[in-house]
């Protein structure tokens, strides 16, 4: 029930930073209402667990801030979210493997001259992508 509560976040908020390059907070607050009651019945991971990964989320909120949102809100928002249900290592490596892809293509973009330094590249398809490909090959585990 989890990997589905996480894939409809992810669908919905990638989707939306693709085409509008914006993500509702109040999709990420539902679903991390969500998530917090999925561990109310299942209880998967731990509270402290939990808070550490949402913790992700907020120390990318704050290089946001730090970096006049060069990491936007909207980004560390949603680590706060996926934080909830991954818990604090599960989601640290999502992080790092998000941004890794995104990375390389925004290089890739740079080396084929379609993008410039400086431009936006949304990030939450890669993080849908990442989370889809370890849910078909790791069975949902990070």
């Amino acid at each position: 029930m989890e990997a589905v509560g996480l894939l409809g976040l992810l669908g919905i908020c990638g989707f939306e930073d693709y085409k509008l390059k914006r993500i509702r907070l109040v999709v990420v607050n539902c679903f991390a209402i969500l998530g917090v009651v999925f561990h109310l019945i299942y209880g998967r991971i731990s509270w402290i667990d939990m808070l550490g990964g949402a913790s992700v989320g907020v120390v990318l909120l704050v290089i946001g801030y730090l970096t006049k949102e060069k990491i936007g809100y909207g980004d560390g928002i949603l680590f706060v979210a996926t934080g909830i249900y991954l818990g604090f290592w599960n989601n640290l490596i999502l992080l790092w493997l998000s941004t890794s892809l995104a990375g390389i293509y925004g290089i890739v973009l740079m080396l084929l001259k379609k993008k410039k330094k400086d431009s936006e590249i949304p990030l939450v398809p890669f993080v849908l992508g990442v989370y889809v490909v370890t849910l078909i090959f790791n069975g949902g585990a990070l």
